[in-house]
This record gives C-alpha cells, sequence and structure tokens, in this order.
C-alpha cells in the first residue's frame, strides 16, 4: 500500500463516490478505479461496495480511511518540519486563538518570537474556543491556545498548561446586582449576559431555565472582548469572562465584581499534535508562550 492509495481511499470516503474523489484527486475516474480494484486484489480484501455511482466504505476500508487522515497529517507534518529545517529560522508557524487568548498570551508570545526568532514567518487565526481546536485538528495551524473545557474532547492532543485565573461576573457601577451576596442564576439571570460563548460549565451552573432565562443567557455573545467589555460598561448587561479580561476597567472603577455562585475556572493550554510535538520548534512556542506568562513582559523597541 502507498501513500496514494490512502489519499483515494479518503477522497472516495468524503466524496461519496468515485468520480467526485477523482475531480478532487486530479485524476481520471477510470484510473482511480483501477487503482483501487488493484489495491483490492493486492490485500485480497472489499474496500468498497459500488452501487449506482456511489461507493460506501466497507469496515475494511472504513478501517483504512480512519488511519489514512492520521498518517496523511503527519507526513503533512514531516514535510513541513524538513521544509524549516532547510530553511532554517525562515521557516512558519501557524497560531490559532480564542477570543480569550488573543489577549493573553498572543501578544506578549509574537514579542518574544521576534526576539528569539526574528526571520519566523508568522501566522495567526482567531476563531471560537471550539472552532480553535477544530483548526487544530484539520492541520490549519501548528499549535492553538484555547480554554480547556473546549479541548476536552480531543483526548489526543497534546496539553501544555499555560496559567489559570478566575471567571468572574462583572457589571457597572450602580447595577442592581452589585447589592446582591453570593447570587444564583436565579437571580441575575433576570439581567441579560455578555460573553463569548455558553460553556457546559456555565449551562450547569445555570441549571434549569424559563424561556426569559435562556434568552437572556444568550443576550450578547460575541468573539470580542473589547465589544462585550462596552456592553456591560453602556447597558445592563452583565459580562461573563477571566479576570484578566477586566483587569483595566475593574482597577479604574468603570466596572465592578457581581458577588456570585458561580465557581467556574479559567485554565489556558497550548495544545498541538502528537505530529507536531516532535518539532523543536513547536517545543521552543511552548517555552516562550510558558514565559510570556511567567516573565516579565519584553520590551522588544528597547
Amino acid at each position: 500500500m502507498e501513500l496514494r492509495h490512502l489519499e483515494q481511499i479518503l477522497e472516495i470516503c468524503r466524496a461519496g463516490g468515485f468520480s467526485g474523489a477523482a475531480r478532487k484527486l486530479q485524476i481520471s475516474q477510470p484510473t482511480l478505479s483501477k487503482s483501487i480494484a488493484r489495491l483490492e486484489a493486492q490485500l485480497s480484501l472489499k474496500l468498497f461496495e459500488r452501487t449506482n455511482g456511489a461507493a460506501r466504505p466497507t469496515a475494511y476500508g472504513a478501517f483504512v480511511a480512519q488511519r489514512a487522515e492520521t498518517l496523511l497529517q503527519g507526513v503533512a507534518a514531516l514535510s513541513r518540519d524538513l521544509e524549516q529545517l532547510a530553511r532554517g529560522e525562515e521557516g512558519r508557524i501557524r497560531i490559532a486563538v480564542g477570543p480569550a487568548s488573543r489577549l493573553k498570551p498572543l501578544p506578549e508570545l509574537l514579542r518574544r518570537i521576534a526576539v528569539r526568532f526574528p526571520k519566523l514567518h508568522v501566522e495567526t487565526i482567531q476563531e471560537t474556543g471550539p472552532g480553535v481546536m477544530k483548526a487544530l485538528q484539520d492541520g490549519r495551524v501548528d499549535i492553538a491556545f484555547g480554554y480547556a473545557e473546549h479541548a476536552a474532547r480531543y483526548g489526543e492532543l497534546i496539553r501544555k498548561k499555560m496559567f489559570e485565573d478566575a471567571v468572574i461576573l462583572v457589571a457597572r457601577p450602580g447595577h442592581p446586582a452589585l447589592d446582591l451576596k453570593d447570587a444564583g442564576p436565579r437571580e441575575l439571570l433576570r439581567w441579560p449576559f455578555a460573553l463569548p460563548n455558553v460553556l457546559p460549565g456555565l449551562v450547569q451552573w445555570a441549571g434549569e431555565m424559563d424561556r426569559e432565562e435562556s434568552e437572556n443567557l444568550k443576550a450578547f455573545i460575541s468573539d470580542d472582548y473589547s465589544l462585550i467589555v462596552e456592553r456591560a460598561l453602556q447597558t445592563d448587561a452583565i459580562a461573563m469572562g477571566a479576570s484578566f479580561l477586566f483587569q483595566d476597567q475593574l482597577a479604574d472603577g468603570r466596572l465592578e465584581v457581581i458577588s456570585s455562585t458561580l465557581d467556574m475556572p479559567y485554565d489556558c493550554w497550548m495544545l498541538t499534535t502528537a505530529e507536531r510535538w516532535r518539532s523543536p520548534l513547536i517545543k521552543a512556542m511552548a517555552e516562550l508562550s510558558k514565559a510570556a506568562v511567567t516573565e516579565k513582559a519584553l520590551n522588544v523597541a528597547a
């Protein structure tokens, strides 16, 4: 079995037939059919059930396709590593961040990358929390920074914890919720919330909600924390997020912490795949990322 066979099997499964897969692979449909037929004869196994132009993988075909995706990602990662070694520091790193990790640790990490690897090409993308993990899983980025809850379903990823914080609820001065002590969801869901996404931990805290409470919980959702902060400053909305996200507004009194029963930790992780973790550059990114949240900020211009 050759790599091209793995690519062919995977594309047939994705396309649901030989014609669509052939177009994607930029080969003729007869050429693809003959290639798979020869492989099936060689293995003495039937990989696809062919009916009316469609192709459905057998148990053997599905097994190969599942393994093929991981193997092909590994080959792609190896190619990138070899290209990077050939270029030296003129390689490339692709980073995915969520709404919170865009603000910490990304800016300080970029400063440290500029000092340590001045010729390194850097690409960053901002996604929703789940989107960050999907980008990493799909191979669109090399490393990702995300919230622990979003990473929970991806057990095979390499995880490096960066820092932890507490998730808090804040509101503008004079907000009625600030008069409450240890307020629970029934009390606080009388007001609209502003947050990046509705996490499972938040849903668990909210419990069974009526229609108004459910609408208030999802009243304002944005992947931009500056908009979330502005919503809390200008309206009766209650903003939710890690405490570091509101530190400036809390320091100057424009926002205040609500006393509530919400008990949600915020853990920021750097994540990568097992294949990418073999790269010395990715290990260096983990080192720089940790320094970005534990050491004094760099002054690149100095």
